[in-house]
């Protein structure tokens, strides 16, 4: 592991304002955003390729927010997924602070909440609970902070902390990431992704980017990458003594469009 490369980003994050610096204007003028009723879980879902036209999400707005997510895909395991298409995701607005509670079957007795704090229409701060009845358990907590053309997001959960900062090219897309994870105060590894073959069409992940981390990932830009790379170095090889070789990952997307260039999340499936 790049020790200055953990230099750098404690320095990003230490160094960013989360209320004076105006210029990342992520998820701003909420009304003029996609409002997407429908989406494939095939079109939105990073890690799955199935195509199943009976599995989509759908989504409902009022006043111009999110206001419920109807459709979950669950990843049991990394081949293995099930999709439930009545469970809801709410969302509840109150001045400042954002609710999105993750309602299970009735089967289930606890459900998962995130708290949000925002600012100037942008998370500052996020909790997230296991509730079941009047047992109230804290899962995770992250912070969000924004620089000239980064924004920076701490997030701890348990033993486990992670620092992502996500940079920005003139076209207000995201150009590459940068994330240290730590383990019990050590580093454990450090990802670089780079975002590219964007298209020139409106994001429909605008007003879907509280839902999952994802999807808020995919809302940070102005338009639509379609393939990102990720190269993980390790920090933590106590078996062997011998640095592992680094890990690459690709990932790319095949969007269908509409006659106006814009993206289809849904669409008549052959």
């Amino acid at each position: 592991m790049k020790k200055i490369l953990y230099i750098l980003l404690v320095l990003g994050f230490s160094s960013c304002s989360s209320t004076n610096d105006e210029s990342i204007t992520v998820n701003e003028n909420q009304t003029e955003d996609l409002q997407p009723d429908k989406g494939y879980i095939f079109e939105m879902d990073q890690r799955t390729t199935l195509r199943s036209p009976e599995k989509y999400y759908q989504f409902f707005y009022e006043n111009g927010r999110l206001q419920k997510m109807r459709g979950r895909n669950y990843f049991v395991t990394a081949n293995t997924q099930v999709f439930y298409p009545d469970i809801v995701t709410q969302l509840t607005y109150t001045n400042n602070k954002i609710q999105v509670d993750y309602f299970e079957s009735e089967t289930t007795s606890g459900y998962r909440t995130t708290s949000y704090l925002t600012e100037n229409n942008r998370p500052v701060k996020a909790e997230k609970y296991y509730k079941n009845g009047s047992f109230a358990e804290l899962e995770m907590t992250r912070t969000y902070t924004y620089g000239s053309n980064t924004i920076s997001v701490y997030t701890k959960r348990g033993y486990q902390e992670f620092f992502t900062t996500y940079y920005f090219d003139g076209n207000s897309n995201l150009s590459k990431s940068e994330t240290l994870e730590k383990d019990t105060g050590k580093d454990k590894q450090f990802t670089t992704t780079v975002y590219s073959d964007f298209d020139n069409a409106k994001n429909p992940f605008k007003k879907l980017f509280l839902i999952n981390d994802d999807f808020y990932e995919k809302s940070l830009s102005k338009n639509n990458f379609r393939a990102k790379e990720s190269v993980t170095e390790y920090a933590d090889y106590p078996d062997t003594g011998i640095p592992p070789q680094p890990e690459i990952s690709k990932s790319k997307w095949t969007y269908n469009y509409d006659q106006n260039g814009q993206v289809l999340l849904y669409f008549p499936f052959p």
